[in-house]
C-alpha cells in the first residue's frame, strides 16, 4: 500500500470519526398540535453526550457540538434546536434525566434571550424560559449548553401558544398608540387656533 493510499484511509477514518460525533444524540420529536386552540408542543432532548445517532423530525433541525473529555471524563456540550413557528408566544424547559452523570447547565437561550438555570424541587438540574414572543417567518433557535459525563442527558418541551384572533400584534399596538397620539396632537393644535 503506497503513502497516498494510507493518507487517504487516515483522512477517511478521521472524517467518519468527526461525522459520528456531529450526528449527535439530540432530538426533536414530531410536533403535537391542538386543533381547537392551535397550541403546539414538541419534546426535545439529548439522550447522552457520548451517544451518536440521534433523530430529529421534519419540523426541526438539531445539532450538537461536544468537546472534551477533561481529566475527570466530563464533556462540554452545546445543543442547538432550530424550527419554524407561527406568530405567538413560546415557553420551554429542560431537566437532567439523572443525577449520576453530573450534568450541569451553563446556558439556555431562545432567540438570543437568556433563560433561567436552577434545580428542580427534586434537586435535578433544569433550565427554561417563559413567554418569549415570536413572529412567523423566522427560524427560532433554542441553544442549551452545559457539561456532564458521557451518559449524561436531558429532556424537555417547547410549548407554543398562537396569538388569539382579534388581539393585535405588538407592532399593531405601537401603530395604534402612535395614531392616537398624533390625533390628540392635531385636536390640541386646532383648539389653540380656535381660541387664538
Amino acid at each position: 500500500m503506497n503513502l497516498n493510499t494510507k493518507l487517504g484511509l487516515v483522512a477517511a477514518a478521521a472524517a467518519l470519526a468527526v461525522a459520528g460525533g456531529a450526528s449527535a444524540a439530540t432530538f426533536i420529536d414530531t410536533w403535537t398540535v391542538n386543533s381547537a386552540t392551535g397550541a403546539i408542543s414538541v419534546v426535545i432532548g439529548d439522550t447522552g453526550l457520548g451517544v451518536a445517532g440521534g433523530s430529529s423530525s421534519s419540523q426541526g433541525v438539531s445539532t450538537q457540538t461536544v468537546s472534551g473529555p477533561d481529566t475527570n471524563g466530563i464533556l462540554d456540550f452545546t445543543d442547538t434546536f432550530s424550527f419554524m413557528l407561527p406568530t405567538g408566544t413560546v415557553g420551554s424547559s429542560v431537566t437532567s434525566s439523572d443525577t449520576n452523570n453530573h450534568l450541569v447547565f451553563s446556558g439556555f437561550t431562545f432567540n438570543g434571550v437568556d433563560g433561567m438555570i436552577g434545580p428542580t424541587p427534586a434537586g435535578l438540574p433544569s433550565a427554561g424560559i417563559t413567554a418569549q414572543f415570536v413572529t412567523a417567518g423566522g427560524q427560532q433557535e433554542l441553544i442549551v449548553k452545559g457539561s456532564g459525563g458521557p451518559a449524561a442527558g436531558f429532556g424537555g418541551t417547547v410549548n407554543f401558544a398562537p396569538v388569539l384572533a382579534g388581539v393585535p400584534e405588538p407592532a399593531s399596538w405601537a401603530l395604534m398608540i402612535l395614531g392616537f397620539g398624533g390625533a390628540g396632537a392635531l385636536l390640541r393644535q386646532q383648539r389653540r387656533r380656535a381660541f387664538a
